[in-house]
C-alpha cells in the first residue's frame, strides 16, 4: 500500500500531537488525550495508516518518558493497544453516521470504554507477569489495587469520547469537505 506525501505528512503531525498532549496530561493520572487523538488519527488516515500513527506516538511517548522508558514487556503493551486504537479509529469511520446522533455518541463511548480497557488490561498483564511471572493471585491483586485507576480511566476516557471525539470528528468532517 502506497500513501502519498500529504498522508504521511498528516500521519506525523498526528503522532507528534498525541505525544505533544501526553506530555501536557502527563502530571494528571489517567486523564489523557492520547488514546483519542490516535483514534481521531485512524479515523482521518484510515486503519493502516492510523495502526502506524498509534504504533509509532505510543511508541515515542514511551521511549522518551520523563518517568523512564518502560520495561520492554510493559512497553510493547501500551505501543500494541495503541496501534488497535489507531486501526479501530480507521475501522470505524465505515459504520459510524456522520452526525452527532445518539447512536453515534454510544458508539463513541463504548469505544472509548473498551479501548482504554485494552490498554489497562494489557498494560497490568504485561507488568504484573515480568515481575512476578504466571501467578494468578498476584495478577487479580495487582487488578485490584489499580481499580480505582482504572476506574477514573475509564470513565474519563470514555466522556471524552462522547464528548471531545464527536466535535473533532464534526471538525474534521467539516474540513475534508471544504478542502476538496
Amino acid at each position: 500500500m502506497v500513501f502519498g506525501t500529504k498522508k504521511i505528512l498528516l500521519a506525523a503531525m498526528l503522532a507528534a500531537m498525541a505525544v505533544a498532549v501526553g506530555y501536557l496530561f502527563l502530571p494528571v493520572p489517567n486523564l489523557e488525550l492520547v488514546t483519542a487523538v490516535i483514534f481521531i488519527a485512524g479515523y482521518i488516515l484510515g486503519p493502516s495508516l492510523g495502526l502506524v500513527v498509534g504504533l509509532v506516538a505510543e511508541l515515542m511517548f514511551s521511549l522518551f518518558n520523563p518517568y523512564g522508558v518502560a520495561a520492554p514487556p510493559l512497553l510493547i503493551a501500551q505501543v500494541t493497544s495503541m496501534g488497535v486504537t489507531g486501526w479501530a479509529g480507521g475501522a470505524l469511520k465505515k459504520i459510524l453516521p456522520r452526525n452527532n446522533t445518539l447512536f453515534r455518541l454510544v458508539v463513541l463511548g463504548v469505544c472509548g470504554l473498551i479501548l482504554t480497557l485494552l490498554f489497562d488490561t494489557l498494560t497490568t498483564l504485561s507488568f504484573v507477569l515480568f515481575i512476578s511471572g504466571v501467578n494468578s493471585i498476584k495478577v487479580w491483586s495487582a487488578f485490584i489495587a489499580g481499580m480505582g485507576f482504572y476506574i477514573l480511566h475509564i470513565i474519563s476516557n470514555t466522556m471524552i469520547f462522547i464528548t471531545g471525539v464527536p466535535a473533532m470528528l464534526v471538525f474534521v468532517e467539516k474540513w475534508k469537505t471544504e478542502s476538496q
